[in-house]
């Protein structure tokens, strides 16, 4: 048997033991996660634990999306098709759950190792190494949060070869979370699974538009230094304007909520375009794996950053835009990229203080500036990928 096979399974099944294990005594569980200042919340592995309490409201008679039972929780914020699954699963018996649990992270931690071993890298080894021990993974694996389980199915969709296979684990994802929409690019060399992807997202999106709309007010617009999104900039922007008697308050929140992300989405979309020469008949017939990857995880991270607020976990997805630009040759460039996300990859590190004062909001935006700057790169990166595939042969015709 291949000595790099069982070197990935072992390293896999070492640490889900280990987490696992610690799962099953609370005592250490919080003293284990707390002392990699990572705030732990019981019982373990809650936000996915959280699955089973709204399927007990929804059994209970309560709608979810409106009602929850739990003090901690606000209503769902994932499709309904979870709870089907959690139902099916009988993931309210513990040994089902901790089953569940071990594959999950079996799953997740072999893809790190074998990303170690594809990209076959001595700086992104090391780069991932620095992931792997930063607030930003503790936090993923402490919660468990669905991100963990979209993140198993984009690795295995982007390095399929299989287009059938690939279309499958896309859609999967896209049901189970909606945000690998951002992903759909990875379709990009093959235009009939391109617009087959486009036309059947489109479609589910409109089946299931009222759900959107529920989840949408469910998601809680964090603005810490261990978030990242216009959303959150928006909210700390508002937390400000109330605490200090500025113009934006919970009457006008919406509206400059709002013209923020336009903002930002045109801002996106000007830099993507400036890379992309729609005369110019330069185009590479397949994707490479390094650029399936980046337009995966570039344009997860763009797609979030653009429209919601997110918890710094969901930077996993940034592993993946790491090999491309490795072999670009803009070196200062990349540099600056991956010092930006090795710190935010820990800000849960500085997370603490009074919100209000000059200490955090200094350290908050710098924060959030670097994060800024990793979407900067990203829309850069991602145009110069689409101008190698983007052509209107029309115009030649016309000459």
């Amino acid at each position: 048997m291949n000595k790099k096979y069982i070197f990935r399974v072992l390293f896999s099944l070492f640490f889900s033991i280990i987490i696992v294990t610690l799962s099953l005594y609370d005592h250490l569980w919080m003293k284990f996660w707390g002392s990699l200042y990572v705030p732990p919340v019981l019982p373990a592995f809650s936000d996915f634990n959280a699955l089973n309490i709204f399927l007990e409201n929804k059994n209970q008679g309560f709608n979810p999306y409106f009602e929850t039972t739990h003090k901690i929780y606000t209503g769902l914020a994932y499709p309904s098709i979870w709870l089907n699954l959690v139902e099916i699963l009988n993931l309210k018996n513990i040994i089902n759950f901790k089953i569940c649990v071990f594959i999950i992270l079996f799953l997740y931690f072999y893809i790190l190792i074998d990303l170690a071993f594809v990209v076959n890298n001595k700086i992104f080894n090391i780069l991932l190494v620095i992931f792997f021990f930063s607030t930003s993974n503790f936090l993923l694996l402490e919660r468990l949060n669905i991100d963990i389980i979209i993140f198993i199915l984009i690795y295995f969709f982007v390095i399929n070869k299989n287009s059938i296979i690939q279309f499958f684990l896309f859609a999967l994802s896209f049901v189970l979370k909606i945000y690998p929409i951002f992903s759909i690019f990875v379709f990009l060399d093959k235009k009939k699974y391109f617009f087959l992807t486009l036309m059947f997202t489109s479609i589910y999106l409109l089946f299931i538009r009222e759900e959107i709309s529920w989840m949408t007010n469910n998601i809680i617009e964090c603005a810490l230094t261990f978030c990242y999104g216009i959303a959150s900039i928006s909210k700390a922007i508002y937390f400000y304007s109330i605490e200090y008697s500025y113009f934006i308050n919970e009457n006008n929140y919406a509206f400059f909520r709002n013209i923020m992300v336009i903002i930002v989405m045109v801002f996106a979309s000007i830099i993507v375009l400036s890379q992309v020469n729609l005369l110019k008949k330069n185009y590479l017939k397949k994707l490479s794996i390094d650029q399936k990857m980046f337009l995966s995880g570039a344009g997860i991270y763009l797609g979030t950053f653009a429209t919601t607020a997110n918890v710094d976990y969901r930077l996993v997805y940034l592993l993946f835009t790491i090999p491309y630009l490795l072999k670009e040759d803009y070196k200062i460039l990349n540099y600056i990229y991956f010092f930006s996300i090795i710190l935010c990859f820990n800000s849960l590190i500085i997370e603490g203080g009074n919100p209000y004062s000059l200490f955090y909001f200094i350290k908050g935006s710098a924060v959030h500036f670097l994060k800024f700057i990793i979407f900067i790169v990203n829309c850069y990166y991602f145009g110069k990928i689409l101008n190698q595939f983007i052509y209107f042969s029309f115009l030649d015709k016309k000459k």
